[in-house]
């Protein structure tokens, strides 16, 4: 009798499979990190902290890049239609420096996604989209 290593059918095999892919879940699961930690640690985060964060989530100044002309405007988008109260020009001017460093228009990191060759389609568009 010749035992094969690994056998055919292996109760391990698939046992092991599992484990792994539950470990690679539990290493992928988000650190649990509060709102204010999301923000880059740079002068200026604690105007961000106090004027913005009351009436929204830090994923909206994350997820949102722009120039200092458009955070700018849309500063005072906020103060005429959504209640943001006068900002004093010595917090707005710390308010645009932190956003404007922080959150630029062209994230380098953004832009090194769209290096792969994931990022451009593989296959003609379909014209009738």
């Amino acid at each position: 009798m010749n035992p094969q290593y690994p056998p055919k059918s292996s109760f391990a095999q698939p046992l092991l499979l599992c484990l792994l892919a539950i470990l690679s879940l539990q290493a992928a699961e988000p650190k649990n990190i509060s709102a204010i930690q999301s923000l880059k640690p740079v002068p200026g985060r604690e105007q961000v902290q106090i004027n913005c964060i009351p009436c929204h989530s830090t994923a909206i100044i994350t997820a949102t890049h722009a120039t200092r002309e458009r955070w700018d405007e849309l500063i005072t988008t906020m103060q005429q239609k959504h209640g943001l109260w006068p900002l004093v020009p010595t917090i707005r001017k710390q308010l645009l420096d932190y956003l404007t460093a922080t959150q630029p228009p062209s994230d380098p990191s953004l832009d090194a996604g769209k290096q792969t060759p994931w990022a451009l389609p593989l296959y003609r568009p379909n014209p009738l989209w």
